[in-house]
């Protein structure tokens, strides 16, 4: 066999399966379906699985309420009476496995910003600042109240 028709011959077994491809990708792009339209999010009462609550570093000051180390989150509110921080959510964003959280807050160590993320898991609220993790333990639920928009749900990928 010559050199032009072996290149011939590989050419067109080449060619059968390159068209077969196309056809394939051409069928599945006409196969696609347009995405559901998103729903509206609920309105100024929190979401059941929202981080509403009483925390605290330790378990055994659950229910204390000289504890110096307690966070009680209020819809977007985040007070940590210990230090007379009383802090509200300017911004959040979901990420893959926490939320970032932006809190402005006064009193304390005077007014600042802080950035946080949180990760939660049944019991528990991770919090991460400045590459420092604390675990607050969940000392009860609430809800919201009726004057705060909702916060933040928690993050869905777990500790």
């Amino acid at each position: 066999m010559t050199e032009g028709r072996i290149r011939m011959v590989f050419t067109k077994k080449l060619m059968l399966p390159l068209a077969a491809l196309a056809l394939v990708g051409a069928v599945a792009a006409c196969d696609k379906v347009a995405p559901a339209t998103p729903e509206p999010t609920p309105g100024p009462i929190a979401q059941s699985n929202a981080l509403n609550g009483t925390y605290d570093l330790r378990a055994s000051d659950c229910g204390n309420p000289a504890s110096k180390t307690a966070l009680i989150i209020d819809g977007n509110n985040f007070n940590f009476p210990g230090v007379g921080a009383s802090c509200t959510v300017a911004n959040s964003q979901q990420q893959v496995n926490r939320t970032q959280v932006t809190l402005s807050c006064n009193g304390g160590h005077g007014p600042t910003n802080r950035i946080i993320d949180l990760q939660s898991r049944p019991g528990v609220l991770r919090v991460t600042e400045d590459r420092k993790t604390a675990t607050y333990y969940q000392c009860s639920r609430a809800e919201a109240s009726s004057n705060t928009q909702p916060v933040l749900s928690q993050p869905r990928n777990q500790l």
